[in-house]
């Protein structure tokens, strides 16, 4: 029986990443992208499932709103709920960061998190089954990169929604995950110093950073029948970076 999986980001390399794999499971796919949306739609012809491609600005709380509506006209009952959005990110002192940053990461990231899992979850523990997984960062697996306060908190802010939703919901047959991969090769960090992500690569225990494909298959795994017993972890997909 084909599956239903809903995926916030999913214009993202990540986020596509995890679409491939999915639809090569025969998964019927809802998936949420902000300004590029014409991506996912081209993705339709490649793919062997079906595909609703959403557009919405989760920084707009009324967008929001909308895209759960467009989405629960969809399906009320989604078997996954995959969160991969993020603002692009930009290197800022802390003395520089204003308010209207923090408040845009915490609205992508959290706000519209939250907002979605009470739209979907009731459904979900009715039915007595569904995963949950949050695409995180390394930035909460130890002490965060500087001039990035605003993307830390929002990525911790993240993480104590998951352990909230992993607590309240582990008995109720849903399971709710995360991983935290290190520096990802995407156009995510086009913002960033060049010679950063060199440097990075340079000096991981693997020589290099990770691919969209590799922190895609961890999201599988989680939201598969293998971690069954799995509830509440925040996996790390650092290469041994991060431990």
């Amino acid at each position: 029986m084909s599956k239903t999986s809903l995926i916030v980001g999913a214009s993202s390399d990540i986020g596509k990443a995890v679409m491939s794999m999915l639809d090569s499971e025969g998964n019927r796919i809802i998936a949420h992208g902000c300004n590029n949306l014409a991506a996912l739609e081209s993705m339709q012809s490649n793919m062997q499932s079906e595909l609703h491609a959403l557009r919405a600005d989760l920084s707009d709380p009324d967008s929001c709103e909308a895209f759960i509506s467009d989405a629960t006209a969809l399906c009320a009952d989604p078997d996954h709920l995959i969160f991969a959005q993020a603002p692009r990110l930009k290197l800022t002192r802390f003395k520089k960061l204003s308010r209207h940053q923090v408040m845009e990461q915490l609205e992508v990231q959290m706000m519209s998190s939250m907002m979605i899992a009470k739209a979907f979850l009731p459904a979900m523990v009715k039915r007595g089954d569904g995963r949950i997984v949050f695409i995180l960062s390394s930035v909460t697996l130890g002490m965060p990169p500087a001039a990035m306060a605003d993307y830390n908190i929002a990525k911790y802010a993240q993480l104590g929604l998951m352990r909230s939703l992993a607590a309240e919901c582990g008995g109720k047959g849903i399971r709710v995950n995360a991983v935290s991969p290190s520096m990802v090769d995407t156009p995510f960090l086009q913002d960033i110093p060049d010679n950063m992500v060199i440097q990075n690569a340079a000096s991981h225990p693997m020589k290099r950073n990770a691919t969209s494909v590799e922190v895609a298959s961890s999201v599988i795994f989680l939201l598969s029948e293998g971690a069954e017993y799995i509830n509440g972890v925040n996996l790390s997909v650092t290469g041994g970076e991060c431990v």
